[in-house]
């Protein structure tokens, strides 16, 4: 009987184990997306990267952001990726030349830090991607948290944002909706929801039938030259959005990427963050230039 109760106990530990290591698969392991630019159904300029540089090791990036006033790139990051982890995200702060780490803070977040904007003045902000924004400054030296704003007021509502990009002409925020309708969000400087709006590309040429809400995430967004850029993480695409017309002006498909988790724009180049995935290689930092 000893035995038997023995017996029955292993091969629940056994299914028990099997179930968490199937379930870790698919969460962590699994091939997300299409990363090929070529291969997206929207008709799109192929462009080849300028530079490719390695990310460091123990960052597992999701957003980058470029300080226009002190020239250095600022990073946040997801939550470790294993089973059972404390809700602690990273905020980095690396040299001009992304070689350098020069600061780290960790702090407890509601979800992954997926989209981070420098907002002038000193000061971060880092958007989780449940929509909870955390503002950091710098004071001598030190990086504070100063305060948390939840753009949405019903916390019933799932949401999964994965970017956040800055105007410092019109000092407004936007991000977006990852995956699913492609919702993007216009926020003031202070995390007052503003507005919303759909992306759209219906102007657009394709190779065959597809949705923008099923085909395509938005994992990253960078604001310059009163144009908003959003980066798809699916096939590699940068999408030009105008918010004077409301409309999309250009689309560019990137060469040899793999999949990437947000972007930043320095002086005209467009500065990519590869994603941590176990089934690609080490994430890199990559340069692209736009054509003019």
């Amino acid at each position: 009987m000893k035995k038997s109760k023995m017996l029955i106990i292993i091969v629940i530990i056994a299914i028990l184990m099997s179930g968490l290591m199937v379930g870790y698969y698919f969460l962590f392991m699994k091939k997300e997306l299409d990363d090929v630019a070529k291969n997206g159904p929207i008709q799109s300029e192929i462009i080849q990267k300028m530079d490719q540089s390695p990310l460091f090791k123990d960052i597992l990036a999701a957003g980058i952001s470029w300080d226009y006033d002190e020239d250095r790139f600022f990073v946040s990051t997801d939550h470790p990726q294993r089973l059972f982890a404390q809700k602690i995200a990273s905020f980095h702060v690396i040299n001009s030349t992304l070689d350098k780490k020069i600061y780290q803070k960790d702090f407890e977040t509601d979800g992954d830090l997926e989209g981070i904007a420098y907002i002038g003045n000193g000061e971060v902000a880092a958007m989780s991607e449940t929509g909870t924004l955390y503002y950091l400054k710098e004071i001598d030296g030190e990086w504070q948290e100063t305060k948390q704003v939840s753009i949405f007021t019903d916390s019933s509502v799932p949401h999964k944002l994965g970017s956040l990009a800055y105007d410092v002409v019109n000092k407004q925020l936007y991000s977006a909706e990852k995956e699913g309708k492609k919702v993007i969000y216009l926020i003031s400087r202070d995390g007052e929801l503003l507005d919303t709006f759909d992306l759209n590309v219906d102007n657009f040429g394709s190779t065959r039938e597809f949705s923008i809400d099923s085909d395509y995430t938005i994992s990253g967004m960078a604001f310059d030259e009163q144009h908003l850029y959003i980066f798809s993480e699916a096939y590699s695409t940068i999408f030009v959005y105008d918010p004077a017309t409301a409309t999309s002006t250009a689309v560019y498909g990137i060469h040899d990427i793999h999949e990437s988790a947000g972007m930043t724009i320095k002086n005209g180049i467009v500065y990519l963050v590869g994603d941590a995935e176990a089934y690609l290689p080490p994430p890199s930092f990559y340069k692209v230039k736009i054509p003019q």
